[in-house]
């Protein structure tokens, strides 16, 4: 039997052989991780009896785990391994997955594939955000994808591809905007959130955000990046996208921000509103150095309405407490 096929079920015994930590499931191991050294954030799950694993560092299967605290290669594991076990094989050692699938995997490879990408100007995806009366480019943390593909669908494609980090500048999403030359592409779904990270880690992330400008004294927030984008234009304000509204609802500046404008998008459910209060809630009671929150809402659906159709837009300024009295 091969060494992998071999190790299933056997986990347990050969991460206490090797010194590492036991399988605890959806649990969290109270120690530390034999990786990072972090406590509380490493975990095995041995999803499937491949001994898998995840920290806030890294993920992996059983080998790779081995692997990176051995400091041993492949097959001299596998014999260890085999010996431990008596399993009995054939002399070619068994080799491991050529494709990694785990979320560090498809990290590593959007990290790659983004490095070569090229910036909006100059692009079919410029002259779309120009139709949408946007001339204001984003000049950090978003590219033109000339060759896009989409499972299933033999036509061409292009994307505007954002990657979005949190407040330890940690990628957490990769968000893609599917185009047909300088139009939003005929496809159900127009608009791609892929995960960066494994979903403990997104679940305690804060500040998740498309950081398309510098951060600033005076710092806008939006939902949609097109919605972000038109608020630069508009206001003059380097505006980040949140990309929906439970992660504006989560969003607290950065330090050296004094003055945060939340800009809202005015939907009949009233999330949009709903989120830009929490947030300005959260950042008037937070350990920044935020004085003044404002705000928001265009009487339109969007900003990006209020930027091609013109409207009136509404606004509420929140002073903090402590600051005013001072």
């Amino acid at each position: 039997m091969n060494t992998i096929e071999a190790a299933k079920g056997q986990w347990a015994k050969i991460f206490a052989h090797y010194g590492l930590p036991p399988i605890t499931g959806r649990k969290h191991f109270k120690g530390k991780c034999p990786l990072c050294e972090r406590k509380g954030k490493f975990r095995i799950d041995d999803k499937n009896g491949l001994g898998t694993w995840i920290c806030t560092c890294d993920s992996g299967t059983g080998f790779q785990l081995l692997e990176k605290t051995q400091g041993k290669s492949f097959k001299v594991l596998a014999d260890e391994v085999d010996t431990l076990l008596g399993n009995h094989r054939e002399n070619i050692a068994p080799k491991p997955q050529t494709k990694d699938t785990s979320i560090a995997g498809f990290r590593d490879r959007i990290i790659k594939c983004y490095s070569n990408l090229k910036s909006l100007k100059d692009t079919s995806a410029a002259k779309y955000l120009h139709n949408r009366g946007i001339y204001e480019l984003p000049s950090e943390q978003v590219k033109f994808c000339d060759k896009q593909p989409v499972k299933h669908n033999p036509n061409s494609f292009q994307a505007i591809w954002s990657l979005a980090t949190d407040s330890k500048g940690q990628l957490c999403y990769l968000h893609r905007t599917y185009l047909e030359g300088d139009k939003k592409a005929r496809l159900s779904l127009v608009k791609r959130m892929d995960a960066l990270q494994e979903d403990n880690y997104l679940e305690y992330a804060s500040s998740v955000a498309i950081r398309m400008f510098p951060v600033a004294s005076t710092l806008g927030i939006a939902e949609g990046l097109e919605t972000a984008l038109s608020c630069k234009q508009i206001y003059g304000v380097n505006t980040w996208s949140t990309m929906n509204a439970g992660h504006m609802a989560k969003f607290v500046a950065p330090k050296g921000v004094k003055h945060l404008i939340v800009f809202a998008d005015n939907d009949w459910s009233a999330t949009g509103e709903a989120a830009a209060y929490e947030c300005a809630r959260k950042n008037l009671v937070a350990n920044n150095d935020i004085e003044k929150v404002s705000v928001r809402w265009p009487d339109l659906n969007d900003f990006n309405d209020l930027l091609t159709q013109g409207c009136d837009a509404r606004e509420r300024v929140f002073i903090r407490k402590q600051r005013e009295a001072a």
